[in-house]
């Protein structure tokens, strides 16, 4: 907990031997130790060993270091050092306990007399033995010295004032109201107020957590702020607190979606930051009480046990933000454990509620998360002395709908600019699309983050997606996760084998209820004016407004293949332009779209041309089949040669293969580029297509004028199988 104590006494006089024979070597920081970690003990001209002094500098440095590590995370914390000479050190702890809301105390050793610590000293191990002279002026200064009020000085046989180890008794109240996480949600706790009028006999205790995600955190500060004024009110932290008292305080922190808009309300409604300090200054880290005849410990993240050393010795963010894994049922292993215990204690907390568990489902873990801030309750539970738990579920009214999104963008956001992989684009009207810059993907650096860049368009002032693609996947064997061998054990059955159309994505939204097309990162440029050149020519009036209408209903986008066979051709051959209806995707942080059986549905009823599902296997050994089948090298759909598949299983994962054929022509495209560019038609290999299509080449444009643009591998492609009648195989 948030408790540092000072131990203050003469070289010997047995502030170590105190720490050690009370077990508190783990919470220690020893000004010696350190001394001993920057240096050995060296040798004097006393035929001895001492501990060296010269590094004392860097010594407390470390030292300093560490404690506000620990501080930090509100670790109860002792330093062992001499402190006589502590005007610098005793600032520096003052200083950081005010930062970090500590309770400071002294444990004094100076009372004992100079010839016991004289004794002392002498039976001490050989390196820390010092002259008396030393010991003499460390009284003189012990003597001189003021030390601050901020600090309460204890002696050593009084030790256990310090620690917190039975419970506050709160027998003089009639009844305990304990409120549940509140998020700015006013409206929900003035209703429970209303119903419930504020009793001067009745105590109060608040669970953390009463900004952030709420719609009217202003209001809630100022009701709060009065409240806990109250003898008979008592606030404990949260960890949404936290971050609030380090804007308070004009310390870094990562703004999120949350505190944003706290913050926000507070500064339009001129709530000083004074103000908000004064008010979480007064909180409390836990509430460990007893009433009646019950105990209960109430904090605001739970624990899944009772600590079996006092609750002080345990940091503070363990009580506010429970145990680093979320998603672990705290409440079922707090009640296994104290089924098992002969001293039954009740837990009550908020914070989390990851299973959605009702108040009263364990018996003796009781939590106080509603899920207020999205529409849920406010939970409140009335303890009476004789026993009886009353429990009141508020619904709140007032909220924003789409506040989980919105958070959820704003952090993709924050999350996208911070990585140097993704680059940004600013389209105007506060539209940004992000996607992963070159370096990612030649150097293949694929994350989370990177691998969702692709094609993604947001209104960084709504903190709303306007349009967005696939996320990035990758060919079977192109990376570890998609291994064949991999993908066999992971893939989950029904699997689809979608024809893979050989052209470009025109990304397709509507953006203030006119339509936004895109490609790649961009809503300018050839490749968009491609696409909407062939969208408008391929789609009359009413299809553009049933699409329309379509994309704002799911409030989606509408992903298309766009063939463009004059202006982008590619390696497959196709007769016309055109576009193809692959998928319509959520306007979600989360990668999602409707069903293939719906978008099938939605084309067949409105004459739009969509993406063809050719195989579906059910079973790894059809799976196989089909594989082996669809990268054959003689492989060719009704007659005709394609690009490849895209291969989803029914949890949405994506993998994608190419033909043996466009693999081989994709290859020889690049051998021509390079040929043409360098006027250089050689190839090693003389008795395969690739030798025969340079030979094709040489003849045709060595040492000939041509505009390398205007060569298209289709066209050389058909020209040369004319006129050289070879079998597209290597021989």
């Amino acid at each position: 907990m948030r408790k540092l104590v000072i131990l203050r006494g003469a070289m010997g006089c047995g502030k170590s031997t105190f720490v050690k024979e009370h077990h508190l070597e783990r919470f220690t920081l020893s000004s010696d130790q350190i001394r001993l970690m920057f240096n050995a003990p060296q040798i004097n001209i006393e035929y001895s060993e001492e501990i060296p002094q010269f590094n004392n500098k860097n010594v407390w440095k470390l030292l300093y270091t560490i404690l506000e590590e620990r501080m930090k995370k509100g670790e109860f914390t002792i330093i062992d050092a001499i402190h006589a000479y502590s005007d610098e050190s005793l600032a520096i702890y003052k200083k950081l306990a005010e930062k970090y809301r500590y309770r400071l105390y002294i444990l004094d050793f100076t009372d004992i007399s100079k010839e016991e610590v004289y004794k002392r000293n002498q039976n001490r191990e050989k390196y820390k033995i010092v002259p008396n002279e030393s010991i003499d002026r460390v009284y003189k200064a012990f003597s001189k010295e003021k030390i601050s009020s901020a600090f309460k000085i204890i002696k050593p046989e009084n030790f256990d004032e310090i620690i917190s180890n039975n419970p506050r008794n709160l027998d003089k109240y009639e009844k305990i109201h304990i409120i549940g996480d509140i998020h700015g949600c006013y409206s929900a706790l003035k209703q429970y107020f209303e119903e419930n009028p504020i009793n001067k006999n009745d105590a109060y205790i608040f669970v953390g957590d009463y900004f952030d995600r709420g719609t009217q955190n202003y209001e809630t500060f100022k009701l709060l702020n009065e409240l806990s004024n109250n003898e008979n009110m008592i606030f404990l932290v949260g960890n949404h607190e936290d971050k609030l008292y380090k804007y308070a305080c004009d310390d870094e922190f990562s703004m999120d979606y949350d505190i944003k808009n706290t913050i926000k309300e507070f500064e339009d409604n001129n709530i000083k930051k004074s103000e908000i300090r004064g008010f979480i200054k007064k909180l409390s880290q836990l509430s460990y009480i007893k009433f009646g005849e019950n105990t209960f410990l109430i904090t605001h993240g739970g624990v899944p046990y009772i600590p079996e050393l006092s609750i002080d010795f345990y940091s503070t963010n363990s009580f506010i933000y429970g145990i680093d894994k979320y998603n672990v049922d705290i409440d079922k292993l707090y009640n296994d454990f104290m089924m098992k215990q002969e001293n039954k204690i009740y837990q009550i907390h908020g914070h989390r509620n990851f299973y959605k568990i009702k108040y009263n489902e364990y018996e003796y873990s009781l939590n106080l998360e509603g899920d207020i801030e999205h529409g849920g309750y406010l939970r409140v539970l009335t303890l009476h002395k004789k026993g009886n738990f009353i429990y009141h579920e508020i619904k709140n009214k007032i909220y924003n709908p789409n506040l989980i999104e919105e958070t959820n963008v704003y952090n993709l956001i924050e999350s996208l600019k911070r990585n140097k992989y993704i680059f940004e684009k600013d389209l105007g009207n506060n539209i940004y699309s992000f996607n992963f810059s070159k370096e990612a993907f030649y150097n293949k650096i694929w994350d989370n983050m990177t691998t969702q860049a692709r094609g993604l368009f947001i209104d960084t002032k709504s903190n709303k997606i306007i349009a967005r693609s696939y996320n990035k996947f990758f060919k079977i064997n192109e990376r570890k996760e998609t291994e064949l061998e991999n993908i066999e054990k992971t893939l989950t059955y029904p699997i689809k084998f979608y024809l893979k159309y050989n052209g470009f994505l025109g990304i397709l939204s509507v953006k203030d209820n006119d339509l936004f097309f895109a490609s790649k990162s961009t809503n300018t440029g050839d490749y968009v004016e491609y696409f909407k050149t062939i969208f408008y020519k391929k789609y009359n009036d009413k299809q553009i407004e049933i699409i329309k209408d379509k994309i704002i209903k799911e409030d989606a986008t509408i992903v298309f293949e766009v063939i463009d066979n004059i202006n982008d051709p590619h390696i497959i051959e196709y007769k016309e332009s055109n576009i193809i209806l692959l998928d319509i995707i959520y306007n979600k942080t989360s990668y999602s779209k409707i069903t293939y059986d719906d978008l099938r549905r939605f084309a067949d009823d409105n004459d739009i041309q969509a993406k063809e599902l050719i195989y579906i296997v059910n079973d790894l050994k059809s799976f196989k089949e089909t594989y082996k089948n669809i990268t054959s090298e003689d492989y060719k759909l009704n007659n005709e040669y394609i690009e490849g598949f895209v291969i989803e299983d029914s949890n949405n994962f994506m993998v994608k293969t190419k033909s043996f054929y466009y693999d081989k022509w994709k290859y020889l495209r690049t051998k021509m580029e390079t040929a043409l560019k360098n006027n250089n038609f050689k190839s090693k290999n003389k008795d395969d297509l690739e030798y025969s299509f340079m030979e094709y080449l040489k003849l045709k444009y060595e040492n000939k004028e041509y505009d390398i643009k205007k060569i298209s591998i289709i066209e050389e492609r058909n020209q040369f199988e004319k006129n050289y009648t070879i079998p597209i195989s290597d021989k």
